[in-house]
């Protein structure tokens, strides 16, 4: 493998890395705050609002090596954003083909974190 290939495929590694701990971290604060008598919504909110900017801060440093910036926080949630959408097309797609809830929700996911890669990669962290 050429050190090209090497470096992206690092990167995809704790790009997902990344979002495994995200997603520990989101779910431990919505967890939490709902436990604690918050109300669920706020609680889903402020989860997600942590676990975006624990996202970003992570990507930042440990997978891209870029410099941090308002202007690429802007950027990060509208890759969020876009990601979500491509999510719920995915989904929507899937579930002309099969019923199984599960591989409807793992297709999204999988959809999500690929363009969520690519575009960080290319637009986000440059």
């Amino acid at each position: 493998m050429n050190n090209l290939s090497h470096y992206y495929h690092n990167q995809a590694i704790r790009y997902c890395a990344v979002g495994g701990l995200n997603t520990i971290v989101t779910a431990a604060v919505i967890l939490f705050l709902t436990g604690s008598g918050v109300g669920l919504y706020v609680s889903n909110l402020c989860g997600y609002i942590i676990g975006i900017l624990f996202s970003f801060f992570l990507n930042i440093h440990f997978t891209f090596s870029s410099k941090p910036s308002f202007h690429r926080l802007i950027k990060f949630i509208v890759c969020c954003v876009a990601c979500y959408g491509i999510n719920l097309v995915v989904m929507n797609f899937v579930m002309l083909l099969n019923s199984d809830k599960y591989i409807i929700q793992i297709s999204g996911m999988i959809f999500y974190t690929i363009f969520g890669f690519i575009i960080n990669k290319f637009w986000v962290m440059k």
